[in-house]
């Protein structure tokens, strides 16, 4: 098992300070990363250095730390483990496959929105089906964003 890089961008035609806060808040964040599986969400407060847990409706899902966190410009988190039984996994094989991956989300002005930047890691045998759910992530960040 290997991972590799999903690399996406899209523009958004809001600022990034809008942009940063439908990725991070909570009630959008359910809704874009409905995307990969319906009922996920993340336990962190998205400050630097501070744990984070993404999971799914089951419970299950990854373990990180936010490795930079600079509103509205990067967040970068920095995978450790994984999420099984209830409990954060950093020593099995797949724990050791996500251990210190990247998932980051660089903002930048664009022409009075925002050009929204990603890189995410990936298992080879998931890479192709989540690349096109990022691709429709990264759509539902837009629609929310433009929303207002």
């Amino acid at each position: 098992m290997s991972t590799r890089p999903i690399e996406k961008q899209i523009d958004v035609e809001a600022p990034r300070e809008r942009v940063w806060e439908v990725l991070t808040a909570d009630a959008t964040y359910r809704q874009w990363t409905a995307e990969f599986a319906e009922g996920s969400f993340a336990e962190t407060d998205w400050q630097e250095g501070s744990s984070v847990r993404f999971l799914g409706p089951e419970g299950t899902g990854l373990v990180g730390r936010i490795a930079a966190s600079r509103r509205p410009e990067l967040l970068d988190v920095e995978y450790t483990g994984v999420v099984s039984g209830g409990g954060d996994d950093t020593e099995s094989e797949e724990a050791r496959l996500w251990s210190g991956t990247h998932e980051t989300y660089r903002l930048a002005d664009a022409g009075g929105g925002t050009h929204l930047m990603i890189s995410a890691p990936m298992e080879d045998a998931y890479y192709d089906d989540m690349v096109a759910a990022w691709e429709r992530a990264l759509a539902r960040v837009k629609e929310l964003a433009e929303a207002r």
